[in-house]
């Protein structure tokens, strides 16, 4: 699994700009079936979130389970949990 560069725009993203980020990315990567992504509020519909500990953050968990012609046109999204000491140590997942 290859983690994803963490996008510039990442906090102010949509969630229809994270779903053709998301597009885009395995378009790009045929080889790949996944990738962790910044989390993006309102993805998960109104769910309401899990409280976390201090320290931790959202990310999600991005992978494709279907393809036709080569286009990634079944994907599956997780919500995660990782530490943010990780971002302290040039780590952003």
């Amino acid at each position: 699994m290859r983690v994803a560069a963490r996008p510039s725009k990442a906090m102010g993203m949509t969630v229809d700009e994270a779903v053709e980020a998301d597009w885009q990315y395995f378009c790009a990567h045929p080889d790949e079936d996944e990738y962790i992504r910044e989390f993006v509020a309102g993805e998960f519909g109104k769910a309401e979130l899990p409280q976390i500990p201090d320290g931790f953050r959202f990310a999600t968990h991005v992978s494709v389970k279907m393809r036709q012609e080569g286009k990634p046109v079944g994907r599956c999204r997780r919500l995660m949990m990782v530490s943010g000491q990780r971002q302290s140590q040039g780590w952003w997942w």
